[in-house]
């Protein structure tokens, strides 16, 4: 059977694994797959555009355009989710067509999901109450607003939303000058499973404008999922009530503004949390969620400060599986037990005045660690490390290191400015798979640490070693030996700087990728060559003045 002659519902059956972008050049190919592509069932995952949003010549106002009313008295298709816009300058006629072609959609389609990109004001509030029954049965809900208008007067808006599930609301102020006394809008949606609210378009606090929000949500008791950009005057009702349901937690807060709220009586009603981030955290937040947040699985913090008390004594976080801790100041020499920890994230975080914090993670199986002079922390307890990425800046290698690890498979080294010695440390990872090691802005001679790594470690099959600024330095007989290794699956060579007389060496048959760039060779006459393993007589490294590189249509 041809594919011309297919029945439409295996038509339909194959476009659906394809995304839009993917779908639009098929619909081009006949009038049956045309069909197929716009049918009803496919339909469902597609927006439904009723206006569009154009700059004028001049960049200083945006014109609205709305879809003819034709176009969807025409349509056939099965329409879940549709997209309405309007501007500051747009007359009332505009909203008055796209609240007339909203309800007609809506009359032929199960409508799911609205999406709103509109200015806040009057026309808003207008349009969520001509759609109050439209609203209380979507289940998706996204919103894009905001305002320039220091004197903005809307009267409250409540939202019933009885089946909503999803919710996105960004609203972009210019400054900070804009000050409402309570929000504007009020979303109750007693089914709303995960909610974002943010300023801008970053997930983070940079480059926006704080204000209090414009929008809160309210009887959410099945809510599990929040993200929010929380500013210390909005949403003092909505953390008041009990969130028993919510598991995922993400607040960016205005660090001048960290103690202005009541974060103990905040999670204390929600004590069944399994995922927090934050961002600047202080030892009262972090001491609230540790009374209070017992079944917590995942705490990733950024920009902390725990110099006033949490870690004066001993914590523990019985649950914890995730830990991270990045841009941190703490103080402590007393031990932080971590007893279900699998993964660890320690970047950036200086120990004050020499202390080391202790910390006792027995089931720790993935740690990447960030360390410069300063002192962190102390790895006590033997843990079953299976994959360990360790940057150094002008650093040397903690002591804890110095012990067997015959669980490590993966092992990734970045030294920065600093000398350590790679050497001493090698012989503890004797059961490694991948090793990777990468070193910037230093001379890092590898001879001496390669030699122990052939040595001991004879699991090796995958290896890249990369230098910048300037290269890592090897002699040529140590570099050749690489070669011998007959377990390498993969090889990558970034910036090495060689050194002594070469000769040919082949690649053997087993090795599935290899890659050789920026490859000084220095003292010699000719340079590496490295010969591909049928043929013997082909040299597939060529050389320009003192670089080597390797080329060849088996590796592009």
């Amino acid at each position: 059977m041809s594919w011309d002659c297919l029945p439409q519902e295996l038509y339909e059956h194959i476009f659906k694994n394809l995304d839009f972008d993917e779908r639009k050049p098929v619909a081009l190919v006949c009038r049956r797959w045309n069909r197929a592509v716009f049918s009803r069932p496919l339909c469902r995952s597609l927006c439904m555009e009723l206006s569009r949003g154009v700059w004028d010549a001049s960049g200083e106002k945006e014109q609205v355009t709305v879809v003819d009313d034709a176009v969807v008295e025409a349509s056939e298709r099965d329409y879940r989710t549709v997209y309405v816009k309007w501007c500051k300058y747009s007359s009332p006629e505009v909203l008055t067509s796209i609240n007339r072609l909203l309800r007609e959609l809506a009359e032929k389609c199960l409508l799911e999901g609205l999406t709103i990109d509109a200015p806040l004001g009057q026309m808003l509030s207008d349009f969520f109450q001509t759609h109050k029954e439209l609203l209380a049965r979507i289940q998706k809900l996204q919103v894009s607003t905001g305002t320039r208008d220091n004197g903005l007067k809307v009267d409250q808006c409540v939202l019933k939303m009885d089946h909503l599930q999803t919710l996105f609301w960004r609203e972009i102020v210019p400054g900070a000058l804009v000050h409402n006394e309570k929000p504007v809008f009020v979303i109750e949606a007693p089914q709303l499973h995960s909610a974002i609210v943010k300023f801008g378009d970053s997930d983070l606090d940079r480059r926006i404008a704080w204000h209090n929000s414009f929008m809160e949500l309210n009887q959410t008791s099945t809510l599990k999922s929040l993200k929010v950009h929380l500013h210390p005057r909005m949403w003092n009702q909505f953390f008041k009530q009990r969130l028993e349901a919510l598991e995922d937690l993400t607040i960016h807060h205005r660090i001048d503004e960290e103690y202005s709220r009541d974060w103990d009586g905040t999670f204390s009603n929600m004590t069944n949390l399994k995922s927090i981030q934050m961002r600047k955290v202080n030892d009262v937040i972090l001491n609230a969620i540790n009374r209070h947040c017992s079944q917590l699985r995942i705490l990733l913090l950024d920009n902390v400060d725990l110099t006033d008390g949490f870690l004066s004594v001993d914590r523990v976080f019985p649950q914890l599986e995730h830990f991270r801790l990045e841009t941190a100041e703490i103080q402590s020499n007393k031990t932080l037990y971590l007893p279900s920890l699998k993964h660890l994230e320690w970047f950036n975080v200086k120990n004050l005045f020499d202390q080391s914090l202790t910390l006792a993670a027995p089931m720790l199986r993935t740690l990447r660690q960030s360390r410069d002079e300063a002192s962190d922390f102390i790895l006590t307890s033997k843990s079953p490390l299976e994959k360990l990425q360790l940057d150094l800046h002008e650093s040397d290698i903690p002591e804890h290191f110095f012990q067997p690890f015959p669980d490590m498979r993966e092992l990734s080294i970045r030294v920065s400015s600093a000398q350590p010695d790679l050497s001493r440390m090698i012989p503890h990872f004797r059961n490694i798979t991948e090793f990777v090691l990468i070193a910037y802005n230093a001379p890092l001679q590898c001879d001496q640490m390669l030699n122990e790594m052939f040595k001991h470690c004879n699991n090796i099959t995958s290896m890249t070693l990369c230098g910048f600024n300037p290269n890592l330095e090897l002699s040529f007989p140590v570099f050749a030996q690489i070669f011998r290794n007959r377990n390498l699956k993969s090889l990558k060579l970034f910036g090495l700087t060689i050194t002594g007389n070469s000769f040919p060496v082949q690649l053997h048959p087993g090795l599935q990728t290899f890659e050789l760039r920026q490859v000084k060779v220095m003292d010699v006459a000719f340079g590496a060559y490295v010969f591909p393993p049928d043929e013997p007589h082909r040299v597939v490294c060529l050389q320009s003045d003192d670089c080597c590189s390797f080329s060849s249509s088996d590796c592009e």
